[in-house]
């Protein structure tokens, strides 16, 4: 049996929590300048304060903040002994956490840019529903952590970089995002258009955090991007240019796979690749920009082969899909082999979508008003984690037929043996569920 990996957080961890605190008092001390003055006396309608008496209450001051969050230090402590992570902290109030290690959905190693200066980093734990951090480690020590916790082999292969000129370029041609920031801006320079005034320029404060994430954020951010197969099965993604970060991919938790593709990327054959996780309430980002091949070896990797051949030939939208949207030839589906493939999408961003059958928690056959008129509805799939991927526009007929399909494919998994009722006519929507058929 291994030996217990234990200690306690780095030192310099109670001077980055304290500095806040520090900073909070020293804000509140300069609001109240009007009222004190240091190093005068005879000041009207002031406090005279000596100068050595204002060093002296900064200096205790500071070794009171720093000396609470120092015994705090002190009593911090983790563990990972056999398949458990536990963590103590706290000084009035304690805090105990504990993990098993087969919950654990991703172990991520966050540098940022000044801790990376001074050689620390967080050790983010991820679980269902909560995530466990410790701040601060060295690099050593989370890295040994993580390797324990992950059961990881040193053996690594790298799988994809993605260039920075690529990089550079996908951003300038993602015209979705570019429009939207666009409307965004001018949104924020519409009050000063109307009134002609240069304040009411201050109301691009409130859209420019959002802007910022759509463009220039994204450039840093996905800076350096590389994806690496570890010895164990899982896929990390190491990326950042001040802060840098990983992700790690179990392959067990990956639910489904997102191709998306903006209009102006075609000439390249260029996609995006994200990853939808079994409890996670966003795919993330697996690949900001590759070219289709390195996407298809990916999804290979994930997958398996027969998913890569998912993504070609399929089933079109009915051509009376015309009525409910213009695009309905960018709709359609594909099922077989184990594997339930989707393509959607408008005319700036085609989005195709695959997923194991076996991990299809529900199915559900939804018609709205406007579908129910033209005899068409859409089947979703739902998997955990709230990631859907969705057949639209079919006929009620197909939609019937592919929604006791996609019941059936799911109830092969060996932890599903019950056996679907036959599908029967429905209004609204249909849900199959645990051997019954449900009509709502």
């Amino acid at each position: 049996m291994s030996e217990p990996i234990e200690g306690r957080l780095h030192p310099v961890t109670p001077l980055r929590r304290s500095w806040v605190v520090l900073l909070g008092l020293g804000t509140y001390v300069y609001q109240q300048h009007d009222l004190v003055s240091v190093g005068t006396t005879g000041t009207k309608d002031k406090i005279d304060v000596p100068l050595w008496a204002a060093c002296i209450t900064v200096a205790l001051a500071v070794t009171v903040v720093v000396g609470v969050f120092a015994t705090a230090w002190r009593y911090s402590h983790y563990r990972l002994d056999g398949d458990a992570l536990g963590y103590r902290s706290g000084l009035l109030f304690k805090v105990r956490r504990h993990c098993e290690l087969r919950h654990v959905q991703s172990v991520d190693i966050v540098r940022p840019f000044l801790g990376r200066l001074i050689g620390v980093c967080t050790l983010r734990v991820v679980m269902s529903g909560t995530t466990m951090t410790l701040s601060y480690l060295t690099l050593n020590q989370a890295r040994a952590l993580k390797a324990r916790i992950l059961a990881e082999d040193t053996a690594e292969e790298t799988l994809y970089r993605v260039k920075t000129s690529d990089l550079i370029v996908s951003l300038l041609l993602d015209l979705g995002t570019n429009i939207s920031s666009l409307v965004l801006a001018a949104t924020g320079l519409v009050p000063f258009f109307l009134s002609g005034e240069p304040l009411a320029l201050s109301t691009l404060i409130a859209f420019a955090p959002k802007v910022w994430r759509l463009t220039g954020k994204r450039l840093f951010v996905w800076s350096g991007w590389s994806v690496t197969r570890t010895a164990e099965g899982s896929y990390r993604t190491d990326y950042g240019l001040f802060d840098a970060q990983q992700y790690t991919y179990r392959d067990t938790r990956i639910a489904s796979i997102e191709l998306h593709q903006p209009l102006l990327w075609r000439r390249f054959d260029w996609v995006q690749v994200k990853v939808g996780v079994a409890g996670a309430s966003t795919p993330g980002v697996l690949a900001p920009v590759c070219p289709r091949s390195i996407a298809e070896k990916l999804v290979l990797h994930l997958l398996g082969p027969n998913a890569v051949a998912h993504l070609d030939d399929p089933v079109p939208a009915p051509r009376a899909a015309w009525k409910a949207t213009p695009f309905y030839k960018a709709l359609g589906y594909r099922l077989n082999e184990g594997y339930f493939t989707a393509w959607n999408g408008l005319f700036l961003r085609n989005l195709t979508t695959v997923c194991p059958a076996a991990r299809i928690q529900t199915v559900t056959v939804d018609q709205g008003p406007w579908q129910r008129r033209l005899g068409l509805a859409t089947v979703r799939a739902d998997m955990a984690g709230g990631a859907r991927v969705s057949a639209a526009h079919r006929t009620d007929s197909e939609a019937e037929d592919l929604g006791a399909r996609l019941y059936a494919a799911s109830m092969r998994h060996p932890a599903r043996v019950t056996v679907p009722n036959p599908a029967r006519p429905y209004r609204g929507a249909v849900s199959w569920t645990e051997g019954t058929t449900v009509a709502s």
